[in-house]
């Protein structure tokens, strides 16, 4: 009985693998400042990061993960994501887009990053778990991650 729920386990996440990396890629626009553009060598002490590193063809949950996370930190925290404390940035890893940060944080897939100094928070699980059956959830732990940093 072990060997089977593994092997189900197994082939559920390969299935969302591979739908994740085989549906038709949505364009997303995503509403970046010049303050969401500096590079890392430039972001004062104190600012709270966050990175969305993707891939070129992506599924729903993907897009939802980008457009919800940086909806809702322009919801929560308005006067810090206007005066450049908390940067939202999505980054095409396919194309090449800040290889330098690729590089430094290792990434290979889709990972979302929350980065200020040298604590670094992965919250890659929880935002394909929550963005869309539980937003309210997923909010809730963006808030809680971005508090957790003071």
């Amino acid at each position: 009985m072990k060997r089977k729920t593994i092997f189900l386990s197994i082939i559920a996440m390969l299935i969302t693998i591979v739908a994740c990396n085989n549906q038709t890629a949505k364009e997303t626009t995503t509403d970046l400042s010049v303050k969401d553009t500096i590079s890392d060598n430039k972001i004062a002490e104190n600012t709270i990061q966050v990175y969305y590193f993707h891939g070129s063809i992506r599924c729903h949950t993907c897009v939802s993960v980008d457009e919800n996370t940086h909806q809702y930190l322009k919801d929560l925290f308005p006067d810090k994501m206007e005066n450049g404390e908390i940067i939202f940035k999505s980054i095409n890893i396919d194309e090449n887009e800040s290889p330098d940060l690729v590089e430094k944080y290792q990434i290979y897939g889709q990972t979302l990053l929350f980065i200020n100094g040298e604590k670094i928070i992965d919250e890659t699980d929880d935002a394909f778990k929550y963005v869309i059956t539980k937003p309210e959830k997923w909010k809730k732990i963006i808030e809680d991650v971005v508090y957790s940093f003071e």
